[in-house]
């Protein structure tokens, strides 16, 4: 029995029913594949206009999860969904007032878990922050605070 391929609306629903995706991955993906340009972009209107694909929509899902987590700071919440294929000028309108707060109890967290009064190291926690995206600023803070 030959196996037919399935078409680019067909591939398009199953990438999706599988996880939530940026209209652009979606398209890469469908590209990578080998399916037409003309279709994929056939494929992806279609979805957009039932509904099912909708980029604003899925962004701030994903930038609520993230956020409400506390495990990433802004920054790093950015550029995931960046590499997502969201819009950078969109994610930056969900960043909300309170985010220094935010990054504070964030970095707070993730240095109290990772580092104890007796292993600590200044240097070594700076870079750990540091690589998590926090600035200095919000470092310096999180370290005195933990010292005390």
């Amino acid at each position: 029995m030959i196996k037919q391929k399935k078409t680019a609306l067909m591939k398009a629903t199953d990438l999706l029913a599988n996880q939530e995706q940026s209209s652009a991955v979606l398209r890469r993906k469908l590209l990578v594949r080998k399916y037409d340009a003309a279709e994929v972009d056939e494929a992806i209107e279609k979805l957009k206009k039932y509904n099912y694909l909708d980029d604003e929509e899925t962004c701030r899902r994903q930038f609520e999860i993230f956020y409400s987590e506390g495990k990433l700071s802004i920054r790093q919440i950015v550029i995931k969904l960046i590499q997502r294929g969201f819009d950078k000028d969109f994610i930056e309108q969900l960043i909300p007032e309170d985010s220094e707060e935010h990054e504070l109890v964030a970095a707070e967290k993730l240095l109290a878990k990772k580092f104890t009064q007796e292993n600590f190291d200044r240097a070594k926690a700076w870079q750990f922050l540091s690589s998590r995206g926090f600035d200095g600023e919000i470092i310096s803070s999180v370290i005195e605070r933990f010292l005390q």
